[in-house]
């Protein structure tokens, strides 16, 4: 009945080996919580971020004349593992046909740390 000395040993080893598993596992997703709370995965880089949610807008560049034409082009990051997009000024400019540019917007949203897009709006004329 009762258990000899080997099985004895083989039981302890193997109850061992799965603390030291579960303590891997643990430390593993403690590194992932951590780097989710003070990381931020994707982020758009700058202004104000909220822990949970994102969304600003944030005055760049305005010389205060009317203007007839606005463009928008955005950005995006999934898990800051990924990102693709193109906001430059060349790009918009070349998009609208704006050849003078009288003010200038970014535009942040960001969730979570998991998705992140920056948006360049400008406005301006031909």
């Amino acid at each position: 009945m009762y258990p000899n000395e080997a099985e004895t040993q083989k039981f302890s080893r193997n109850v061992k080996e799965r603390d030291l598993v579960r303590k891997t596992i643990f430390h593993f997703l403690f590194l992932i919580l951590i780097h989710f709370f003070f990381v931020s995965c994707a982020s758009p880089g700058f202004g104000p971020r909220g822990f949970l949610w994102t969304k600003t807008k944030i005055g760049v560049y305005g010389t205060g004349e009317p203007s007839k034409r606005r463009v928008t082009s955005c950005v995006h990051s999934l898990l800051g593992i990924i990102s693709f997009g193109d906001a430059s000024f060349a790009f918009l400019k070349s998009r609208s046909k704006i050849q003078t540019v009288t003010e200038t917007n970014w535009t942040t949203f960001a969730v979570l740390g998991l998705y992140a897009n920056l948006c360049v709006e400008i406005s301006g004329n031909e």
